[in-house]
C-alpha cells in the first residue's frame, strides 16, 4: 500500500485533485459561469469584510489610546450613509488606532482585488475562478478582451446597469429605505442578466452583447490562454477545436454557434455604401448652401436680440440697485435727524429698515441694538430684526454673546448705570431670537445658536416659550436654556425624504447645554446629543429619549416619569434623586452612572447595561432587570422588592442591606455578589397592613427556585435557611 508521503502517494493526491477539477468542469457552462461570478464577488467581499471586522473588534476592545476617525473614512462613512439612507454617523467619534488602520485597509483591499481580477481578464481572458472552472472571455477576434471592453462588461453593462436600475426603483418607490429590498432587486437583476444566456442562440448574456464579448467553454476546447492557439490570431483562419469527449447535440450547437460568431471573417462581409454628413453634402450642395445661409442669419439675429435683452436687463438691475441704495441712505440719514420729533422719526426709519431687501440692513440694525439707549427704540429695533427672519439669527447670536460677556464682567458692579441697559439689550436679543424661531420654525435652515443665552435668571425675567415647536435644525451646544418651556418640541425630525432613521434626518445638538428646570415633557429628543448637558430638576415626563446620548449629563432630581429611553446612553451620568417611575429604559446604558436615592418603581431595564453604576438608597421595586448586565453595580440599601432579575448578570454586585423580598433571581449569575444584611424573608406581620394583600401562593418566593447562591458572599444564616426552603441552590441546602 502506497503511503501518502511517498512520491507515488503525492502523485495520487494530485491525480485525485485533477479528477475533482475535471468533474467540476463537466458541469454545464451556465452553471460554471455563475459559480465563477459568485467566487469573484466573494473574493472582493472578503477583502473588505475581513479588515472591517478586525477594526470593529479593535474598537470594541478599546485597543490603544482613542484617536479621531480618519477624515477619509469619515467622509466615506458619511457618503455611504447618504446614498443608502442609513442613520447619520456620529460626528467626531473616537476609535482605536488599529481601527483606523484596518478600516483603511477595508477601503484599499477591495480596489486592489477588483483591479487584479480586471488585469487578469484583460491579459488572459480569465480570472482565477474562471480558470478553475474552465470559463474564458474573448472578443470577436478570439483574443482576450481589451481594457475598455472589460470596464464596459463588468462596470457598466453588468454592475452599473443592475445597481443603478435597482437603486432608482428602490429610491423612488415605497421600498425605500429597506436595504433588504434593494439587495434583493440587485440580485434579481443580476440573475436575470445571467439567465438571458439560456434564450440566446450563442449563449450570450446582456452584458456580453453590450460589451462585444463572448464566453467560451475552455474546459471543452482545452484552451486556458490565447497562446494555446485554440483561438485564431487572425479572423481569416478558422481554428480546429478538439473534442476530447462526445458532446451532446445541444453542446455541439452551442460551440458551433459561438465559433461561427467569434471566428467569422469580417473581410467577407458585404461592403456598405458610404454614409455620413460629408456624403450627404456632396449629394445635396444646394440644400447645404440654403441651410448654412439660414443658420447664419438666425445666429446673427439671435445674437443681436440676446444682446439687447441682456443690456436692458442690466439697466433694470442697475436702476433697482440705485433706487434701493437711495432708499437705504435716506433711512440711514433719518436715524440721526436734527428735527424736534427725533424718537418718532428714528422709530419709523428703524422699522422701514426691517422691511427692505438690503444685505446691509441686518448688520446696521444689530449695531443699533447694541448701542441704543432709548427703550422704545430698542423695542423697535428688535421688531425690525424679527421682520428680517432667520437671516438675522447669526448676527443676533453674536450680539447676544457679546452682551452676555459684558454683563458677566459687571457682575460685582452693582452701582453701574449701564448694567440695566445691557440687560435690556440682552432681553431684546432673546425676544427677537424666540420670535424668529416661533414664526419660521417650519422653514428654518440649519442654524448655529451655540452658547446663546436664552435662559431665565433672577436678574433676567425673560422666559423662552417654544412649546410644540420644530427645533430639529438648531445647533445649541453650550446654549443657556434654563427654565425654558419646550413642552412637546421636536428636536429630531425626518429630512427631505420624509423618512426617519436616514442620513438626511435633522437632529438638534444640545451637548453641554444648560437646561436646568426646563420643561421638556413630551419633547421628541430621539437620537439627540445631550452629552454633558445640565438637566438638573428638568421635567422630562413622557419625553422620547430613544437612542439619545446623555453621556456625563446631570439629571439630578430630574423627572423622567413614563419617559421612553430605549437604547439611550446614560454612561457616567448623574441621576441622583431623579424620578424614573415606569420609564422604559430597555437596552439603555448606565455604565458608571450615579443614581443614588432615585425613584424608579416599575421601570423597565430589560437588557440594559448597568455595569459599575450606583443606586444606593433608591426605590427600584417591581423594576424589570431581565437579561440586564449589572456587574459590580451598587444596590446597597435599595428597595428591590418584586424586582425581576431573570437571566441577569449580577456578578460581584453589591446588595448589602437591600430589600430583595419576592425578587425573581431565576437564571441570574450571582457569582461574587454581596448579600450582607440583604432581606429575603417576607415580613408577614406587615403584609396585613399593605394596600394589596398577597395570597399564600404569592407569599412563596417562586423566583428563588433554582437560583444558584453557591458563590455569593456574606449570606446571613436566616436568609440562607429561607432560600433553601424556597428551592435555591447552595452547598448547605442539602444538609
Amino acid at each position: 500500500m502506497t503511503s501518502p508521503t511517498t512520491p507515488s502517494g503525492i502523485y495520487s493526491s494530485v491525480a485525485r485533485e485533477a479528477t475533482s477539477f475535471a468533474r467540476v468542469r463537466q458541469l454545464p457552462l451556465l452553471v460554471r459561469r455563475g459559480g465563477a461570478f459568485a467566487a469573484e464577488v466573494s473574493l472582493v467581499a472578503a477583502s473588505a469584510l475581513a479588515p472591517l471586522g478586525l477594526g470593529l473588534y479593535a474598537k470594541s476592545q478599546a485597543v490603544g489610546q482613542p484617536v479621531p476617525l480618519n477624515p477619509v473614512l469619515a467622509k466615506t462613512e458619511e457618503t455611504i450613509a447618504r446614498v443608502l439612507a442609513l442613520p447619520a454617523p456620529e460626528a467626531d467619534h473616537p476609535v482605536s488606532p488599529l481601527t483606523n488602520l484596518f478600516w483603511t485597509a477595508a477601503l484599499i483591499l477591495p480596489v486592489v482585488t477588483g483591479g487584479w481580477q480586471i488585469y487578469l481578464l484583460c491579459k488572459t481572458g480569465q480570472t482565477l475562478p474562471k480558470r478553475w472552472l474552465g470559463v474564458q472571455v474573448v472578443s470577436a477576434s478570439g483574443m482576450p478582451p481589451t481594457f475598455k471592453q472589460v470596464l464596459l462588461r463588468e462596470g457598466g453593462s453588468r454592475w452599473g446597469l443592475a445597481v443603478s436600475l435597482a437603486y432608482l426603483v428602490w429610491r423612488y418607490t415605497g421600498a425605500f429605505p429597506d436595504l433588504g429590498i434593494l439587495s434583493g432587486l440587485v440580485g434579481l437583476l443580476l440573475l436575470g442578466d445571467g439567465l438571458m444566456a439560456r434564450s440566446h442562440p450563442q449563449r450570450r448574456t446582456l452584458h456580453d452583447r453590450l460589451s462585444g464579448t463572448y464566453v467560451l467553454d475552455a474546459a471543452q476546447t482545452g484552451a486556458t490562454h490565447p497562446r494555446t492557439q485554440v483561438y485564431a490570431r487572425t479572423p481569416h483562419v478558422r481554428p480546429q477545436i478538439p473534442s476530447p469527449q462526445p458532446q451532446t447535440p445541444q453542446q455541439w450547437d452551442e460551440d458551433a454557434a459561438v465559433a461561427a460568431i467569434v471566428l467569422s471573417s469580417p473581410a467577407r462581409e458585404p461592403q456598405m455604401p458610404a454614409r455620413g454628413l460629408w456624403a450627404w453634402i456632396r449629394q445635396h450642395p444646394g440644400a447645404t448652401m440654403l441651410t448654412l445661409t439660414l443658420g447664419g442669419l438666425s445666429a446673427v439675429l439671435g445674437t443681436f436680440v440676446g444682446t439687447q435683452v441682456y443690456i436692458q436687463k442690466q439697466e433694470t438691475v442697475r436702476d433697482t440697485q440705485h433706487q434701493d441704495n437711495e432708499l437705504f441712505l435716506s433711512l440711514v440719514s433719518k436715524l440721526t435727524p436734527s428735527s424736534p420729533n427725533v424718537p418718532d422719526e428714528r422709530r419709523n426709519a428703524i422699522l422701514a429698515l426691517g422691511s427692505i431687501d438690503d444685505p446691509r440692513a441686518i448688520p446696521l440694525l444689530v449695531a443699533l441694538l447694541g448701542q441704543e439707549t432709548v427703550p422704545a427704540l430698542i423695542e423697535a429695533t428688535q421688531q425690525a430684526l424679527v421682520m428680517n427672519g432667520a437671516e438675522a439669527l447669526p448676527e443676533l447670536r453674536d450680539l447676544n454673546q457679546a452682551l452676555k460677556n459684558d454683563l458677566e464682567s459687571m457682575r460685582d458692579d452693582t452701582r453701574s448705570p449701564d448694567k440695566e441697559l445691557l440687560a435690556l439689550r440682552l432681553r431684546a436679543t432673546q425676544r427677537a431670537i424666540a420670535k424668529i424661531l416661533t414664526v419660521h420654525s417650519e422653514t428654518l435652515p440649519k442654524t448655529d445658536l451655540s452658547r446663546t443665552d436664552l435662559g431665565k435668571t433672577e436678574a433676567n425675567p425673560f422666559t423662552l416659550v417654544l412649546d410644540y415647536t420644530d427645533l430639529s435644525s438648531l445647533k445649541l451646544r453650550g446654549a443657556i436654556l434654563a427654565r425654558a418651556s419646550l413642552k412637546g418640541s421636536r428636536f429630531y425630525g425626518a429630512g427631505e425624504d420624509e423618512r426617519r432613521d436616514t442620513s438626511d434626518d435633522r437632529v438638534a445638538e444640545l451637548g453641554g447645554a444648560d437646561l436646568r428646570e426646563a420643561n421638556l415633557s413630551e419633547a421628541i429628543l430621539s437620537r439627540v446629543g445631550l452629552d454633558r448637558a445640565n438637566l438638573m430638576r428638568a421635567n422630562l415626563t413622557q419625553a422620547n429619549l430613544t437612542s439619545a446620548s446623555l453621556v456625563g449629563a446631570n439629571l439630578s432630581s430630574a423627572r423622567l416619569v413614563g419617559a421612553d429611553g430605549q437604547n439611550a446612553t446614560f454612561d457616567r451620568a448623574s441621576l441622583t434623586g431623579s424620578d424614573l417611575t415606569e420609564a422604559n429604559l430597555t437596552g439603555a446604558y448606565f455604565r458608571g452612572a450615579v443614581a443614588g436615592q432615585a425613584i424608579a418603581p416599575g421601570s423597565q431595564f430589560t437588557g440594559a447595561n448597568l455595569d459599575r453604576s450606583t443606586w444606593q438608597g433608591s426605590d427600584l421595586s417591581a423594576a424589570d432587570f431581565a437579561n440586564a448586565d449589572l456587574q459590580k453595580a451598587d444596590f446597597s440599601s435599595t428597595n428591590l422588592s418584586d424586582a425581576n432579575f431573570r437571566g441577569a448578570n449580577l456578578e460581584n454586585t453589591n446588595f448589602q442591606n437591600a430589600d430583595l423580598r419576592f425578587a425573581d433571581l431565576r437564571g441570574a449569575s450571582l457569582d461574587g455578589a454581596n448579600f450582607q444584611g440583604a432581606k429575603f424573608v417576607p415580613d408577614n406581620s406587615a403584609e396585613g397592613d399593605a394596600f394589596i394583600e398577597r395570597s399564600p401562593e404569592a407569599a412563596k418566593a417562586k423566583g428563588l427556585q433554582g437560583a444558584d447562591f453557591t458563590r455569593v458572599r456574606h449570606l446571613d444564616p436566616e436568609d440562607l435557611a429561607y432560600l433553601c426552603q424556597q428551592g435555591a441552590v447552595h452547598p448547605k441546602c442539602s444538609r
